[in-house]
């Protein structure tokens, strides 16, 4: 029987659980002085708390898209200094660590606020070039990879996305041209780096063409993918029907592609987990929320050998200076 504490190949990768701890956006980040002590020993307490996997908050491409005033970009004078603390924490526990990027508004060569249907070459290229620098900062601070957050409605998520592409040219039309713009800047990223390279990739409302996006990545430079929901979770509610959805849809991408995949949240039950794994192709699951809440989460599941997470997914612990969790414990 598969258990989620198994020790499991995540590509070159030797992970102690099939648990990935994957980031949102908030950060505890200070703007006058960067890094605060609270990120780093939130990092440690989930090294060493028997996670598979460390995926970093999100890291913005462009700092005037921050999510908040205590977000982090890539760009940030003082990156790769002040980051490469984190690769540190998480190896001296043996856990391999990703670093997450990605942008949402394109504001990009003087023009502001630009549509996927609007981008000329040059505006292509320069995003494209934006992200191999990002990769390099990324690979120069000793992380282990780079998720390309390309899912939750992301600006490279709307390029992908079949009903806002409108483009008439090689960058849309067909499932591969929408698609060509991330396969090429993962081609760049692994000619100028060892980073794994994982892609967090929406469920679109088109499940066979969501699919056929999956499989593209998959045999073309992808080591990995995470399925998430179309939207960030400020904007989803739970429901039967949509984690169902987001379960055979994993399950469907699993059973297609030969590199790890991982179901994005909404399991927070060591039972759920195993019992799912027993019964799909799903072989990780992702957590965030419950780490919020109990960053020893897996720790006091491991050593009960049963347990589940009493975070309510209120999502109140989001756009704050401090990622803490606000409901009292019983």
């Amino acid at each position: 029987m598969k258990d989620i504490f198994d020790n499991i190949k995540f590509g070159r990768f030797n992970l102690k659980s099939r648990i990935i701890r994957t980031g949102l956006w908030e950060s505890q980040n200070d703007s006058t002085y960067g890094l605060s002590q609270s990120i780093f020993d939130r990092y440690e307490s989930l090294a060493k708390n028997n996670v598979g996997l460390i995926i970093t908050e999100l890291i913005s491409l462009y700092s005037h898209d921050r999510f908040s005033d205590y977000s982090d970009y890539i760009n940030y004078p003082y990156f790769i200094k002040e980051f490469r603390s984190l690769p540190e924490i998480a190896h001296e526990y043996d856990v391999p660590i990703f670093a997450q990027i990605g942008f949402i508004n394109c504001n990009i060569n003087g023009k502001q606020m630009m549509e996927v249907n609007e981008l000329n070459m040059e505006d292509i290229r320069k995003i494209q070039a934006d992200y191999i620098v990002a990769a390099k900062k990324i690979a120069f601070a000793g992380f282990d990879g780079i998720q390309l957050n390309i899912g939750n409605n992301y600006f490279l998520s709307r390029v992908m996305d079949p009903f806002e592409n409108q483009r008439e040219d090689n960058y849309g039309g067909n499932t591969y041209n929408r698609v060509r713009m991330v396969l090429e800047i993962i081609k760049l990223i692994k000619q100028t780096t060892d980073l794994h390279i994982h892609c967090r990739v929406n469920l679109y409302k088109d499940f066979d063409d969501s699919l056929e996006i999956c499989k593209i990545l998959a045999e073309n430079g992808a080591d990995s993918l995470q399925i998430t929901k179309f939207l960030s979770p400020q904007y989803f509610r739970k429901s039967l029907s949509n984690e169902n959805m987001l379960v055979d849809f994993t399950d469907a991408v699993a059973s297609e592609v030969s590199i790890p995949v991982v179901l994005g949240g909404g399991l927070s039950s060591m039972n759920a987990m195993n019992d799912l794994m027993n019964s799909t192709n799903i072989e990780f699951f992702s957590m965030q929320r419950p780490f919020v809440r109990n960053p020893a989460l897996l720790t006091e599941w491991k050593e009960k050998g049963y347990g589940e997470s009493d975070c309510k997914t209120c999502n109140n612990c989001y756009w704050k200076k401090d990622s803490t969790c606000l409901i009292k414990s019983e």
